[in-house]
């Protein structure tokens, strides 16, 4: 007889919000983070926030220049990512991690890792723009679309910086679990165990 797979409850759950902004697109091309955002949460109350500049080593492109306004000024002095990247593992580790467009945040975070032949975290990762697009039927699946959509607020001064998406993530993913509540599904637990938005790396 098989044991059923114990559900799992919203208030149990720590969930990473993870954002990076980066030189440009390609990480197979040598483009690189240069910023960091992590906002823990459990119980629906913030536990922890984590932010940094990262010194990429190489010029921002400019059009990721364009999208997040960061100028090489404002990277000068700061860390490496080999020196945070261990603090990054450790406040991911145990959570499930939670990114708009996983794909590009954590294909990002790889790359960083493999430089230094350090894992990803072996934590569920689920991807709000997965969800979006399997789950809803806005007219655009971008964030700040998404956001919009939905009569959630923007702060326009952090918009396409790593907190400031952070924060959208975490509100656009609790309004998602209770819309899709509402329509009669366990949504943490289809979340979970769905490999299609699931994501493990």
């Amino acid at each position: 007889m098989k044991s059923r797979k114990k559900k799992q409850m919203m208030k149990d759950v720590t969930f990473a919000f993870f954002d990076v902004e980066t030189t440009g697109l390609e990480h197979y091309n040598g483009d690189k983070i240069c910023e960091v955002a992590i906002l823990k949460s459990r119980n629906g109350k913030d536990v922890s926030s984590f932010h940094t500049l990262i010194d990429p080593g190489r010029p921002i492109s400019e059009g990721a220049y364009a999208v997040n306004r960061i100028t090489p000024q404002m990277l000068r002095g700061k860390p490496r990512f080999s020196e945070v990247a261990k603090d990054i593992l450790k406040r991911l580790e145990g959570t499930v991690i939670v990114c708009h467009n996983a794909f590009f945040d954590m294909g990002f975070l790889k790359a960083e890792l493999n430089v230094l032949n350090l894992p990803l975290p072996s934590c569920p990762i689920v991807d709000t723009l997965s969800l979006a697009r399997r789950y809803f039927d806005f007219w655009s699946n971008n964030l700040g679309s998404i956001a919009r959509s939905l009569g959630i607020e923007i702060d326009y001064e952090q918009e396409h910086r790593a907190m400031g998406d952070v924060r959208t993530t975490q509100r656009i993913f609790q309004r998602f679990v209770q819309d899709l509540e509402k329509k009669g599904i366990d949504a943490l637990n289809e979340i979970l165990s769905d490999g299609k938005v699931n994501r493990v790396f």
